[in-house]
This record gives C-alpha cells, sequence and structure tokens, in this order.
C-alpha cells in the first residue's frame, strides 16, 4: 500500500472512531469512581479524564472544595453526577463540554428501563406521569430523564411499552433521583391479535408525526385524560407537549398543525389537525383534517378529510373526502367522496361519489355515482351511474346507468340491467334477463321495417329502420321509439307502441317526421317466435313540398287512405295498419 494510501486510511478510520464516541453521548459514558472523603473537584477531574470531556461550572454554584465520598463501579456519567450533585444542580451536554449549572423549580427522576427476562435496555418506551402530563422516552439504551413540575408531591411514573406490560412505580419528591425498572413481555396468542388501523400507520400521520410520537401513540394506546383547551404551533410544540395525543380537549387551536387524542368541542387549524379518536361537534383546519375515530358533527377541511371511523354530520373537503366505515349525513367535495361502507343521506362531488356498501339517499357527481351495493334514493351523474345490487329510486345520467336490479327509474343515453321491474328511459335500454325482441314488419307507408326491441314489459324502447325500394317510390327510414306488452292470455298479447321517424326522400334539407301510434295483437306461436298485426293512427310532418327526386317517394300517404292535412299542409293525418313477426 502506497503511503498516501495509508494516511488517508489512518485518517477515515480516524474520523469514524471520533464520530462513534461523539454520537454515544459525554453523559452516558461509563466511568468508574471510588472517592473516600476526597474533594468534589478531585472526583470530577477523574470523571472527566475517563470520559474524556471537561466540566464547565460556576464555582458561586457548585463548591468544589466539599469533600464526597462516593463509590460507583462501571455506572454511567449522569448517575454518578446524580449521587455526587443531587438535585439542587442540572446538567447538558455541548461540544466536548458538560455544563453543570443550578437546577430550576422542577425536579428529575432518570434511570434505565431493562427488559425483566434479558435485563437488555429497551429502546422507544414512554415513560410518563400521569397528573402532571409530562413524558419522556428512553433512549436505545433504555436511559430516560423525566422533569417533574411539583417538588411537593411524590411522583407516579408509569412506563409503557408496546408489546410489554404497564408499569407504574411512586418515588418520592424533592430530589433528582435515579430508578431502574424492569418490565414484562406480555404472552400474546398469535390467533387472537387483531391489527387495527390506527392514526400513527396513516400515511399523513407518518409523514407529520416523528418517529418518537408515533411510537409513543403506539406505547400508550390506553390511557387519555379530559382538559378544557391545548394550544399548539406543530405537533410536540404544545401547552400539553410530548403528551399532547394522550389528551381530549374541548377547545383546541393550532397555528400550523396540532396532534391531540381527541377533540369534544371545537377545533381550528391553520393548516392541519391530526386527531387519534373521535372529534364532537366541530373541526376546521386550513388544509386537512384526519381522524382515528368518528366525527359526530362538523368537519371541514380546505383540501381533505380522512376519517378511519364514520361520519355522522356534514364533512366537507375542498378537493376530497375519505371515510373509511359509515356516513350518515352529507359528504361535500370538489373531486372525490367515499365511504368504505354504507351512505346514509347526500353525497355530493364534483368529479365521482363513491359508497363502497349501501346508498339511500343522494348521490351526485361531475362523472360517475357508484353504490356497490343496493341503492335507495337518486344517483345523478354527469357520466354514468352503477348501482351493484338493487336501486329502489332513480338513476340519471348523461350517459349510462346500470343496476344488477331495476326497482325504479333509469334515464339515461344507455340503460343497463341484469334485470328489471322498473321503468328504463333512453337510447339504448338492455335487460340482461328482460325483454330481447327482433322484429320484422311491413306498413302502408314502407315495405320492409326492422326493429330493436328492448328493456322489459313494462317499458321496452324500439331502435328501428325501414326502406321502400321500389324504382320511383324509393324511401330510406330510422327511428325510436317505446312500448309496452299486456298479456291478454297464455298466448294472445297486445303491444301498444310509439314511434317516431324520419324518412329520407332524396336529400338531407328537409324534415320528414312520421309519428305513429300502433296497436298491435300479438299471437305466440312458441316461447321465441310470435305474429302480430294492428291498426295504427299517424301524423306525418313535412316541408318537401314539390319532389326534389323523381324516383323518391312524394305522397305520404299512399293513395288509397283518407287523409286529412292541416291548412299550411304541414301536417297530414290518417289511420294506418302494421303487421310483422317477433323472434326470441
Amino acid at each position: 500500500m502506497l503511503p498516501a494510501q495509508k494516511v488517508l486510511l489512518l485518517f477515515c478510520c480516524t474520523v469514524l472512531m471520533s464520530s462513534a464516541i461523539f454520537a454515544q453521548g459525554h453523559l452516558n459514558k461509563v466511568v468508574t469512581v471510588s472517592a473516600n472523603k476526597k474533594t468534589l473537584k478531585s472526583v470530577l477531574q477523574s470523571i472527566s479524564q475517563q470520559g474524556k470531556f471537561i466540566f464547565s461550572y460556576n464555582a458561586s454554584i457548585i463548591d468544589d472544595d466539599s469533600v464526597v465520598t462516593i463509590n460507583a463501579n462501571k455506572k454511567p456519567v449522569r448517575q454518578v453526577l446524580d449521587e455526587l450533585l443531587g438535585d439542587n444542580i442540572a446538567y447538558k451536554e455541548k461540544d466536548k463540554y458538560i455544563i453543570l449549572q443550578r437546577s430550576e423549580a422542577y425536579w428529575y427522576v432518570s434511570g434505565y428501563i431493562y427488559d425483566e427476562l434479558t435485563n437488555e435496555g429497551i429502546g422507544y418506551a414512554s415513560v410518563y406521569e400521569k397528573q402532571q402530563l409530562v413524558a419522556s422516552m428512553t433512549n436505545d439504551k433504555g436511559y430516560f430523564q423525566l422533569k417533574i413540575k411539583d417538588r411537593s408531591q411524590p411522583a407516579v411514573i408509569s412506563v409503557s411499552k408496546a408489546w410489554y406490560s404497564d408499569t407504574a412505580i411512586v418515588v418520592k419528591p424533592g430530589q433528582n433521583q435515579s430508578i431502574s425498572v424492569k418490565i414484562k413481555p406480555k404472552e400474546l396468542q398469535l390467533d387472537s391479535v387483531v391489527v387495527t388501523p390506527d392514526i400513527e400507520k396513516n400515511w399523513l400521520g407518518q409523514f407529520f408525526l416523528s418517529s418518537k410520537q408515533r411510537m409513543q401513540g403506539l406505547n400508550i394506546d390506553q390511557f387519555f385524560v379530559d382538559k378544557p383547551y391545548q394550544a399548539s404551533v406543530i405537533p410536540g410544540v404544545s401547552t400539553h407537549g410530548k403528551m399532547s395525543g394522550q389528551v381530549v380537549n374541548k377547545f383546541s387551536f393550532n397555528l400550523l398543525g396540532g396532534y391531540t387524542a381527541g377533540v369534544n368541542g371545537f377545533e381550528l387549524a391553520g393548516l392541519f389537525n391530526i386527531v387519534k379518536h373521535d372529534v364532537h361537534y366541530a373541526q376546521v383546519a386550513g388544509v386537512f383534517n384526519i381522524a382515528g375515530g368518528d366525527v359526530d358533527g362538523v368537519q371541514v377541511g380546505g383540501a381533505y378529510n380522512q376519517l378511519l371511523g364514520s361520519m355522522y354530520g356534514v364533512q366537507v373537503g375542498g378537493l376530497s373526502n375519505i371515510v373509511m366505515e359509515e356516513v350518515s349525513g352529507v359528504q361535500v367535495s370538489g373531486l372525490y367522496s367515499h365511504t368504505a361502507l354504507s351512505m346514509d343521506g347526500v353525497q355530493i362531488s364534483g368529479l365521482a361519489s363513491f359508497a363502497r356498501d349501501t346508498m339511500d339517499g343522494l348521490q351526485i357527481a361531475g362523472i360517475a355515482s357508484v353504490a356497490g351495493k343496493n341503492a335507495s334514493g337518486t344517483q345523478i351523474a354527469g357520466l354514468g351511474n352503477i348501482s351493484g345490487g338493487e336501486i329502489d329510486g332513480a338513476q340519471i345520467a348523461g350517459l349510462f346507468n346500470y343496476a344488477k336490479k331495476l326497482d325504479g327509474v333509469q334515464i339515461g343515453f344507455i340503460n343497463i340491467a341484469d334485470t328489471s321491474s322498473g321503468y328504463s328511459i333512453g337510447f339504448l335500454n338492455l335487460v340482461w334477463t328482460g325483454y330481447h325482441k327482433l322484429s320484422l314488419s311491413t306498413n302502408e307507408v314502407l315495405h320492409f321495417n326492422a326493429a330493436f326491441k328492448a328493456g322489459n314489459k313494462r317499458l321496452y324502447s324500439i331502435l328501428f329502420g325501414g326502406l321502400n325500394l321500389d324504382g320511383n317510390n324509393k324511401a330510406y327510414s330510422f327511428g325510436y321509439g317505446f312500448g309496452t306488452e299486456a298479456h291478454l292470455s297464455n298466448r294472445f298479447l297486445l303491444n301498444p307502441e310509439l314511434t317516431s321517424q324520419y324518412l329520407y326522400l332524396g336529400d338531407w334539407d328537409h324534415l320528414n317526421l312520421l309519428n305513429k301510434l300502433t296497436l298491435n295483437l300479438t299471437f305466440r306461436i312458441s316461447k321465441d317466435i310470435s305474429i302480430y298485426a294492428g291498426p295504427s293512427a299517424n301524423v306525418y310532418y313535412s316541408n318537401l313540398g314539390n319532389a326534389v327526386n323523381e324516383s323518391y317517394m312524394h305522397i305520404v300517404p299512399p293513395n288509397g287512405y283518407p287523409a286529412r292535412e292541416s291548412n299550411n299542409k304541414l301536417l297530414t293525418g290518417w289511420f294506418g295498419w302494421n303487421a310483422g313477426i317477433n323472434i326470441f
């Protein structure tokens, strides 16, 4: 190896070792001190030499000439200082220094949390005092320091860690103390463990909450208290400090964002609100709200609202609303509203409204309204409506409607149902187990007509076309209509039909519109074949005037049918006939 490479390697190793030593923290370094009636100054010097750091303090605060006796074998520096200095001195690290300074009116409980079975330090365990709502979290070695406010009262220190049994101990007040606590792992039945969605696992919770806040929410999942109010700047910087996620507030005001256990009154945030459990009455945020439980009241988010529970009231989102259980009330969003269970009320969205389960009420969307199961009420959409079950009400869409079972009304360009006992009104109505006929017929105007009839017996649509191919009497036609079927007996049926058709008589510049009301008597020969015939009442509108092409029909109706004309000769009426055969 070249000399330059050796120097570079040595430099890298030195940097790595220095980083590791610095990351350890001076107060966590282990030292051994044995002193019998020696000056405090000499003991501090011995500790600093072992830990390779420097003590910094004011001689007016600490009498380093005082005589002390101590016997500490392989203990952290922090614990040794607790024994030496008592509760009047606090200390903190800065670079290569440990700074000793006068303690405030608070006192400290510090120490380590161990696993009872392995005796290893437990990292990221929550250590808290319930009455004062102060909390700390152990480092990766299990060390904690808890700042207690009241020197006059004993403190009940609780320890919680996911998958461990909760533990509580009582410590006497008045002076800094160092304790060690062992906690026992829970005995879990794997087949009984149910993983529930909580706010800390939600993507917004993971993004806006620190890892310590999320871990504490997982650790302390059974302790909650009620308080009249709280205020915060961001999650963790609040009047309840690290315990904000365990407090249910009547009033909550968050400058930017807040993180609380619940709201039982009113909550307002400049940007966002994150609530672990329920919200009662009102919650307003400039950007988004997210709650792990139910909302009973009003929830308004400038962009987004999400509930892991149910919504009972009014939910308004500038872009979208997502509810992971049921909605009973009103959902309004600029783009998309979603409920993973039933919707009972009104759901209005700029693009799509979606209820995975049943919908009972009104759904309105710019593009699509969807109910995964039965829909009772009205679905309205610019493009299409879908009901995965029965629709008992109305579907109104610009393009299409679909229902597994129709027991109401569909109005759209295309209407589709698996089964139907209702009415489909549109250009094309398809009922898969309903009425389907291919009809071939003739009448006094057109020699050949072909029609497709679909829907149900109550109401079916008719799409048809016709033509004459006579050399001097040609005509082409297309049209649309409705019909219904009434049973007279097992073989005889009555089919009233109303149609309107355009006649092409040589050019497209003139309007030739033939409207017919027919009353066909149908005889069913077999399941798939029937014949029919009947009279028709006709009203014909035409502004053709003289013939434009001698090979096309000009006189409607043909000669031999008594007709009556209007004064302006644009309308002609007569009685005609119709006969044909149905297939299928």
